[in-house]
């Protein structure tokens, strides 16, 4: 009886499963001829912009598929189009692909035809509605509130406070090497990403901590965790938070799952950590408005966004969820994007030792004696203005390693936009180019490819692999193509912190570069010619992309000569 309940049960299993692919695949048929005659046309069995493309990306879609994360240009090259179609399987939504820069534009500045696909966004809302998962109004309203916040004054702010953890850094630095009389070997995600936390930590919220009391794992009296062990612990559970349903959370409170309990355990653990540790930062803050003392907050955005959570006013006020909730956006896209560009732009100028010689050459010009103290620095925007070259080796790491790989939008009604097709020569010179019109149907998704983008040869040459700082630099017969970079994203929709950024990775590594000479790991021999090593730094997909192996050496200048 037990094996024909089995059997039974066995067969209605794979009725219903047979029933559903072939549901699917009619619905696909369905509405296929939404794609129009965009080349391409390819399958997709995961939606390239929701986390689960993100936890599946490293291993697929496999090479030579549509939604790779690697494939950079090669797909665009093969159909010869700056845009590709696709459909999802399992729910027939139409998927365009983007690489082209004038349309890019275009659509990124439609907000209204176009806007985000904050479907995909909704699992980052873990305290509630924030800058980044919302859209329409209540995104105006967060962006109103947090915007007047990034000016000059705050990237002077963030100026001062990384001078001043680099200081602190270097002396350890220093230290260690005086110790060893060997250069010194440096694990970049680490020590970025404390710094670049401590950055928008201070400068952001107002928690000015030195590098030795950060390093301190010791939990505060009333906390569980320390604050950066809560940061930390929130980031490398982001994916299993926001994959994982709340039944699931119930399910494994009751039953111990192995694995899996102890997994979810950690990552609960760390949310409320961070939650606790926010809570207490603008519990602060509250007191200081309410007391008048808003002349000693330095932090612009703390208090912008604690003063909308204590206004009534419906066009600036934000719930205490939605403050939380954009105190963890920006803390986590404030150091992470930082951390992990700063990690790859450092790696390539251990391999590319003629252009770190060009950083230096011009640090030395702006600090002839030698990196300054914090107290005896130059001024932010005459510092910043001078580092011109140093800003576009900054630039063309974001253009080879964009921390977002892609971004989505979906279209509100039916529209079309224009798009290239082309040919390449044998050494992959775009020829041929005209113009072409794709009808995008109401609710496509559009995906802004933005390594598609970046290695775009109608945009950035036929040497677009190679890394060209002299891409980013004006000349009297040269302007670099703005639309063709979406480092910062663009449009209404563009990075608001992306001078804060910028100021921040400028300054670290001019810094950096005066005061060391940066080579590459003991295991990759620094006399081989840079084009004949392994130089250019390796990465796996994330919320944003994760450099592999970050690690240099650093051996101080004034000790080589």
């Amino acid at each position: 009886m037990g094996l024909t309940v089995t059997n039974v049960v066995g067969a209605l299993s794979a009725a219903w499963l047979i029933k559903s692919v072939l549901e699917k695949a009619m619905a696909v048929r369905a509405k296929r001829p939404m794609l129009g005659d965009c080349p391409g046309g390819s399958i997709l069995w995961i939606h390239p912009f929701r986390t689960s493309a993100i936890a599946f990306g490293p291993i697929f879609p496999f090479v030579g598929q549509m939604g790779y994360y690697f494939a950079k240009f090669s797909l665009y090259a093969k159909y010869g189009s700056t845009c590709l179609s696709s459909i999802t399987f399992w729910n027939a939504i139409p998927i365009f692909w983007l690489s082209d820069g004038d349309a890019i534009k275009a659509l990124s500045a439609d907000r209204k035809m176009f806007p985000k696909d904050v479907e995909a966004y909704e699992t980052l809302n873990i305290y509630g509605p924030n800058i980044i998962g919302t859209e329409g109004a209540d995104w105006k309203r967060h962006r109103s509130v947090a915007n007047s916040a990034f000016n000059e004054a705050n990237n002077a702010l963030v100026w001062r406070e990384t001078i001043r953890l680099l200081d602190e850094w270097f002396a350890k630095l220093d230290l260690i090497q005086e110790k060893s009389h060997v250069p010194i070997s440096v694990n970049l995600l680490k020590d970025l990403t404390q710094i670049t936390l401590l950055v928008v930590s201070s400068a952001g919220f107002g928690r000015c901590a030195s590098l030795r009391d950060d390093s301190d794992t010791e939990p505060p009296p009333g906390h569980k965790l320390a604050f950066r062990p809560a940061v930390a612990s929130t980031m490398s559970h982001l994916i299993p938070k926001v994959l994982t349903p709340d039944w699931i959370y119930d399910l494994s409170d009751k039953i111990y799952i192995p694995f899996l309990t102890p997994m979810l355990s950690d990552t609960r653990e760390g949310f409320e950590a961070l939650r606790l540790h926010m809570v207490e930062i603008v519990s602060q803050a509250r007191a200081w408005i309410a007391g008048g003392k808003t002349a000693v907050m330095d932090a612009a955005l703390l208090r912008n966004l604690v003063e909308a959570s204590m206004v009534e006013d419906g066009n600036r006020h934000l719930t205490d969820d939605e403050l939380l909730s954009d105190t963890f956006s920006f803390l986590l896209a404030g150091h992470e994007t930082s951390a992990h560009s700063l990690c790859f732009a450092v790696m390539i100028l251990a391999a590319y030792p003629e252009i770190q010689q060009r950083v230096y050459e011009e640090s030395v010009r702006l600090w002839p004696h030698g990196v300054p103290p914090p107290s005896a620095t130059t001024s932010y925007k005459e510092s910043m203005a001078k580092l011109e070259y140093t800003t576009a080796v900054f630039h063309e790491t974001l253009r080879l390693y964009p921390a977002v790989a892609r971004l989505a939008k979906v279209a509100a009604a039916d529209k079309e936009i224009k798009a290239r097709q082309f040919s390449l020569t044998a050494d992959g010179k775009p020829k041929d180019i005209k113009e072409t019109i794709v009808p995008i149907k109401a609710g496509s998704v559009v995906i802004i490819d933005v390594f598609g983008l970046h290695a775009n040869p109608i945009h950035w040459g036929e040497d677009n692999a190679e890394f060209k700082p002299e891409r980013f630099l004006d000349t009297e017969d040269y302007r670099w193509p703005r639309e063709a970079f979406h480092g910062f994203s663009s449009g209404p929709r563009s990075c608001i912190g992306q001078r804060f950024a910028l100021t921040e990775s400028v300054c670290i590594l001019a810094h950096i570069v005066r005061r060391y000479r940066i080579l590459t790991p003991g295991d990759v021999d620094p006399k081989i010619p840079a084009d004949q090593q392994p130089s250019l730094p390796q990465w796996t997909p994330g919320v944003t992309i994760i450099p592999k192996n970050a690690r240099i050496r650093l051996q101080l200048r004034e000790k080589t000569g």
